[in-house]
């Protein structure tokens, strides 16, 4: 299983676990709006088009927006409130294209290996995909080294 990385804001009901939701920075994809994660077609279903939950293979490598504010070290300019970094796959595995867990795979972003996106491998309805990506969560362990 590889090893992916996602900024994510914690749950405050459990702070070591990554809040389930819909909006960005959450365990869950967004479905609307000018920033959505996945396309969803007229029967309601995820299109499988290389969309979904946005991951890395290492935090230190995105945007200075995702990285959590309390890693700041005078030259990543962190700025992500209320977030911790969240790694799923228990630290091993490389970063490569294939299964994540149950319905849901990994692949990477076009012209990139080392960003990618945990989608549903099949058809599925949205539901059913925020429910699998929901279903992550226990496997997603805070690790900030």
């Amino acid at each position: 299983m590889p090893r992916i990385v996602r900024p994510m804001v914690f749950d405050p009901q459990e702070p070591t676990s990554p809040l389930i939701g819909t909006t960005k920075n959450c365990l869950g994809v967004r479905t609307s709006g000018k920033r959505r994660d996945v396309d969803i077609d007229a029967s309601g279903n995820v299109e499988l088009n290389r969309k979904g939950l946005s991951v890395s293979h290492d935090w230190r490598k995105l945007p200075a927006f995702l990285i959590p504010e309390h890693l700041e070290d005078e030259h990543n300019g962190a700025s992500g409130k209320g977030m911790r970094v969240f790694v799923h796959g228990g630290n091993t595995g490389a970063f490569v294209e294939g299964p994540v867990a149950a319905g849901l795979e990994l692949l990477f972003k076009h012209g990139c290996t080392t960003a990618g996106v945990v989608c549903p491998a099949v058809v599925v309805p949205l539901e059913q995909y925020q429910r699998d990506l929901a279903a992550t969560r226990p496997d997603w362990v805070i690790d900030e080294g």
